[in-house]
């Protein structure tokens, strides 16, 4: 695609707290998040994303290790049940990542991806789970979701999945891309469009540390189609705790520590070039004229015109600074200072689209950055609000994400020197007519709600804690209502559950 339209680089480098114009807060009331049923897929893990259909009051589930699609009965939240399971036949390789339950229709929306070849949307049924249609889209597809009246879907093709050429000595990897596919009223693929990404080097607003960053990533650097935990990579017999140059991507540096192996080449990021753009996952505005789209490593939304079908800026999300704990020793003091790149992973949009959130995750790493060395570390740690016009930051949460935790007896500690409870995916809802989101703790195991009544100041206002002793990780994230009363899914992909929770009312402030 011929970048021939204006794109505007939008720095936005002012602080948590740093708002335009503070607005009076509305009284709200208090309200709490009650866990009331849990759903267990008979799977060990794998339940990565969940979506409702809140006409018929459905769910649809996708488990990433068995490349299968549960459709959920949630009218009773109390006693969520499994209406079918759809096996989606997956090829060796192949790997469902996503599923999105249309607004009206009766079908779902599914995506595969590939590996080194180009994935594809499925739609099927979602009462037989039959093929209804079908296209290719760009490589690594990672998200889908549907706009709000169904008539178009758009997919986030994150292409992070490298390749090495011994030979040569070079890694490759295919560039990200963002997919729009127009929908029939009776669900059939009208027409498809990918979007390239252009490249943002140098650009005002996109932050790279001093000391570097990289992308850790699984690639096959021997050949044998076998992920390895660890490799003697220099072949002098011995698997040692140390970094062994590998080749060269981008004309930079690719190392490997033989202890981790090929599960986790360390990737460098030096430029903004379109390899390194992935796209991570996608907020349509209610109108469906204009989309955001996290690119994670790059700590930046693309802009998308949905009338005209082009990227038509790109906002840099810059930093937050705020206290947080930052060392893993046994005692939780959240008393260091932390400069984060936000490099969010989920994002929505509030206030009929006059505002986007972002979850502020994180998924780089830093050779030279801790959490309180000054230089940016990867992840807010926060859920951060911008004016989607302009891409301006209002506010984020600061460290009431992880305190939250921490009351609550969920804060992983061990995590205080990477990314702390680690926001993943959000929702955003409204209780008595004031917006909130609802945002998933990866390594807490758990949910929080995010008062936006002055979004120039967002408040955790509860915590809901998902059940059991084993590992969580909430990594999908649904809303819906049923006779009135507020409820929120969490799909478990370490556990293999999904978790339900009722939003309660507990008094005036």
């Amino acid at each position: 695609m011929k970048i021939s339209h204006i794109i505007k680089f939008v720095p936005v480098l002012c602080l948590a707290g740093c708002a335009l114009e503070p607005v009076p807060s509305p009284t709200t009331s208090n309200w709490g998040i009650e866990p009331v049923s849990l759903y267990d897929s008979g799977y060990d893990k794998g339940t990565e994303i969940v979506s409702v259909q809140q006409s018929t009051l459905r769910a649809v589930l996708s488990n990433f290790e068995t490349g299968e699609a549960d459709v959920l009965d949630v009218g009773q939240p109390q006693r969520l049940h499994r209406k079918a399971r759809f096996n989606l036949k997956l090829s060796k390789g192949e790997e469902l990542t996503s599923v999105a339950f249309h607004p009206t229709l009766d079908m779902f929306a599914a995506v595969i991806d590939a590996g080194n070849r180009p994935g594809r949307l499925e739609i099927r049924s979602a009462t037989t789970g039959v093929l209804i249609d079908r296209i290719v889209v760009g490589f690594g597809p990672d998200a889908v979701v549907f706009s709000e009246d169904g008539k178009l879907a758009m997919i986030a093709n994150e292409g992070e999945d490298f390749l090495f050429e011994p030979s040569s000595k070079q890694f490759f990897t295919p560039e990200g891309s963002i997919s729009i596919v127009r929908m029939s009223k009776s669900g059939h693929i009208v027409s498809h469009k990918n979007l390239e990404l252009a490249n943002m080097a140098n650009y005002e607003g996109f932050v790279i540390s001093k000391g570097g960053r990289f992308m850790e990533r699984e690639i096959d650097w021997n050949g044998d189609g076998i992920i390895s935990k660890d490799m003697d990579f220099d072949g002098n017999g011995k698997i040692e705790k140390k970094k062994v140059l590998l080749g060269y991507f981008e004309g930079q540096d690719v190392s490997g520590t033989e202890t981790k192996g090929e599960q986790k080449i360390l990737i460098p990021i030096k430029t903004h070039s379109p390899a390194l753009l992935e796209p991570e996952y996608i907020a349509i505005s209610p109108d469906a004229k204009k989309a955001y789209v996290t690119l994670q490593e790059d700590d930046a939304v693309a802009v998308v015109d949905l009338i005209s079908e082009q990227v038509i800026s790109y906002y840099g999300l810059g930093i937050t600074q705020h206290k947080v704990d930052a060392h893993y020793d046994g005692w939780v003091k959240f008393e260091q200072s932390m400069t984060g790149l936000r490099e969010p992973d989920g994002i929505t949009t509030v206030a009929n689209g006059r505002y986007f959130v972002t979850a502020d995750e994180g998924d780089t790493d830093s050779d030279t950055s801790t959490p309180s060395s000054g230089q940016p570390t990867s992840g807010g740690r926060s859920v951060s609000v911008f004016d989607a016009a302009t891409g301006t930051l209002l506010g984020d949460t600061g460290n009431q994400l992880d305190e939250i935790a921490f009351a609550n007896q969920v804060y992983p500690e061990r995590r205080s020197t990477k990314k702390g409870s680690e926001p993943e995916m959000l929702v955003a809802l409204d209780l008595d007519g004031l917006p909130y989101i609802a945002v998933g703790m990866e390594r807490a195991g758990s949910v929080a709600l995010i008062s936006l009544a002055d979004p120039f100041h967002p408040k955790v206002v509860a915590l809901g804690k998902i059940g059991g002793d084993e590992d969580k990780s909430p990594e999908g994230i649904a809303h819906f209502v049923v006779d009135g009363e507020h409820y929120l899914l969490t799909a478990n992909e370490m556990s293999g559950t999904v978790e339900c929770f009722k939003i309660v009312r507990q008094g005036a402030d």
